[in-house]
């Protein structure tokens, strides 16, 4: 609390004994000076009741039993409600500069003129420093609010979610106001009700409660969309709802609005009637303002999430989905279209066993060859589609031959580096981990004119790292996409692995120059084989299914 400004003894001295000496026409002095104030200013009798209590002639039973300490914290209490009643500073000054003329006739008659200089030197002195005393408490006042602002701003960008940011508002908010309880009530979205949604000082029995728009106090501040004030419950004339009547004393209540529509209503509560001040009145529908908007920043960011967890959901069992179907279109290509080239083959066979004619033979000689590498094609799309070894040998064996098969189909060299403590994992997390490979190989064969492509994984403690580089062209971070050329390759293996609760990260190559070469740096949960076993679930040998324990 801000004192006064250092007054020496013996001025304190001195305005005690003007007090002392004065105090016989204080009650005149009063009176001239609330005559000049109201002539000049049309105050209110608040603003002229906390302007009385700066005056010497307020403070003299004090001065007289010295206890200057008291009146210093008077002067701060009454600096900081004038402040809240928007009083001009200015309005204060010449308040005590008129009290401080009025008193000049009466220390000239009762003081010696060789004295005179002494005690206006002291009254000047008095004067001036309460004018500071209460300029501190303007500040600090205006520091206050600002500083209950500030925090319901933090509230907004710090709280996780709608309910800690309710109830975080409603903290700083009875925490400003020195109010013993409050409650916020948010808009059912379906229907005009107010339900508690956080709550000071109320406990849990509030949070059944219900109010239509229009009932009670609540209600009726809903509706107009007006603040409201109850100074003194006592007098509500059935305004109050029975839940609060027995817990405060007076209560405040503001609507929260997003443009015009009425979303919700905060109300606080005080342990004794209590009239709010103009500042007081302001700061409160300012922190309903604020806080209407974040309410419905965090309702549509809860939203938000909310579809984003559906989307998430509805990709991962896309993608299940999608490994479902290619399965069974693998397995209609071998046991179908595979089968069937296999007869027609042995059939060829047969028939060029027959014919006797060189340009017959040379025929069945040549589409025998197309049905080979037919067959061929059959055997590489079921093996992308749905890799046997992926199934039945794991997930370190279908990298390996990913990497074989590209040397050999693209002659880029393939160096496959697996940490010795990586073992089986979940089939959800090697299919995923697989497809990445799969599609990252793909693309440095397809687009990276790279020699050398590196593939590392390794475990390292509950998660598994995967890292495919190669030195290729890498991905030009300057270059604009073409708008007509739309690749959904990095968007998959992205979608894939954050369906797992992994990261993926692409950039050029460490090994490079900058700009040279591609680097995939995948992260995922290292959920194992035994893991899926502990929750129940079987992998089926031989298929990449799994099922539930006891499923039929």
């Amino acid at each position: 609390m801000p004192a006064l400004l250092p007054i020496k003894e013996s001025q304190r001295a001195v305005v005690n004994e003007v007090s002392k000496a004065l105090q016989p026409h204080f009650s005149a002095i009063r009176t001239n000076w609330r005559n000049r104030m109201f002539a000049e200013f049309q105050l209110d009798g608040r603003a002229m009741a906390a302007l009385e209590r700066l005056t010497i002639g307020t403070g003299f039973r004090l001065f007289c039993h010295d206890n200057i300490h008291t009146f210093e914290e008077n002067t701060s209490y009454y600096g900081k409600r004038l402040a809240k009643l928007q009083v001009d500073i200015r309005v204060v000054s010449q308040a005590l500069d008129i009290y401080l003329e009025l008193l000049d006739p009466y220390v000239h008659q009762m003081f010696e003129v060789e004295r005179l200089g002494e005690v206006i030197a002291a009254l000047d002195r008095f004067s001036s420093a309460t004018y500071v005393a209460v300029s501190n408490a303007y500040f600090d006042a205006q520091k206050a609010e600002a500083a209950t602002l500030l925090a319901v701003l933090d509230a907004e960008l710090t709280a996780p979610n709608l309910s800690a940011l309710l109830n975080r508002v409603l903290q700083v908010t009875t925490e400003s106001f020195r109010a013993s309880l409050g409650v916020i009530l948010l808009r059912d979205a379906d229907a005009p009700v107010l339900r508690a949604r956080a709550n000071v000082g109320f406990g849990d029995e509030i949070e059944n409660l219900e109010i239509e728009f229009g009932h009670g106090f609540s209600g009726h501040i809903a509706q107009t969309g007006e603040p409201g004030i109850l100074p003194d419950i006592t007098e509500s004339h059935g305004r109050l709802n029975p839940f609060c009547r027995d817990k405060a004393q007076a209560l405040w209540g503001v609507p929260l609005k997003a443009g015009e529509k009425v979303i919700g209503v905060m109300l606080i509560g005080f342990a004794k009637p209590y009239v709010w001040l103009p500042t007081e009145h302001e700061l409160l529908r300012a922190i309903a303002d604020r806080s209407a908007l974040a309410i419905q920043r965090a309702g549509m960011t809860e939203a938000l999430r909310e579809r984003e967890a559906r989307i998430a959901e509805l990709s991962g069992y896309l993608l299940r989905a999608q490994e479902e179907e290619r399965k069974r279109i693998s397995r209609e290509l071998h046991d179908e279209t595979g089968q069937a080239l296999m007869v027609i083959r042995l059939y060829l066979g047969m028939l060029e066993a027959t014919v006797t004619t060189r340009t017959a033979k040379t025929k069945i000689h040549e589409t025998l060859e197309v049905v080979d590498r037919t067959i061929e094609g059959i055997r590489r799309i079921i093996g992308r589609l749905s890799p046997l070894v992926l199934q039945e040998l794991g997930l370190i064996a279908a990298i390996r031959k990913e990497a074989k098969d590209l040397a050999k189909s693209a002659g880029v060299k393939a160096k496959v580096s697996v940490g010795d403590n990586v073992g089986r994992l979940s089939p959800v997390t090697e299919t995923a981990v697989y497809r990445v490979v799969q599609e990252a190989l793909h693309n440095v064969a397809k687009h990276a004119h790279a020699t050398t492509v590196t593939i590392q994984l390794r475990r390292d403690g509950g998660l598994v790292k995967l890292c495919i580089e190669d030195d290729g062209v890498g991905i030009k971070q300057s270059q604009k996409p073409n708008p007509g050329r739309r690749s959904f390759g990095l968007a998959g293996m992205r979608e894939r692995i954050t369906t797992l609760e992994g990261t993926l990260k692409v950039g050029p190559a460490s090994r490079n120059d900058e700009g040279a070469g591609t680097r995939i740096e995948v992260t995922v949960p290292a959920a194992s084989a035994g893991d899926w076993h502990d929750r129940g679930l079987t992998l089926v040998p031989g298929s990449g299914e799994v099922h539930a324990k006891g499923a039929n």
